[in-house]
């Protein structure tokens, strides 16, 4: 069985961040955590690394419903008839 490859396929410079991520391992006594990964991006990042492929886009917003008052939407999935209104004073 073929091992699994330490680096994503989508960055962008696979040299740097197998140095990083070398790099968070000895820093954080914890690896993977959500606290290293994070800092393992942010420090990617910073040193001029990337991500290949489109970001995602968020679906929030509002809807407004026929009392006035208005749904915030989230970015969720969620039934419409479990979402939580939100009520306006003074209407």
């Amino acid at each position: 069985m073929a091992k699994k490859s330490s680096v994503p396929s989508n960055v962008t410079n696979p040299g740097l961040y197998s140095r990083v991520k070398a790099e968070a391992k000895r820093k954080f006594d914890v690896f993977p955590s959500a606290y290293a990964s994070a800092w393992l991006v942010k420090t990617y990042k910073k040193r001029g690394g990337g991500y290949k492929g489109a970001k995602g886009k968020a679906h929030g917003g509002v809807i407004h419903a026929r009392n006035g008052g208005f749904i915030a939407k989230g970015c969720g999935a969620i039934m419409q008839n479990r979402r939580k209104r939100t009520k306006m004073r003074g209407r």
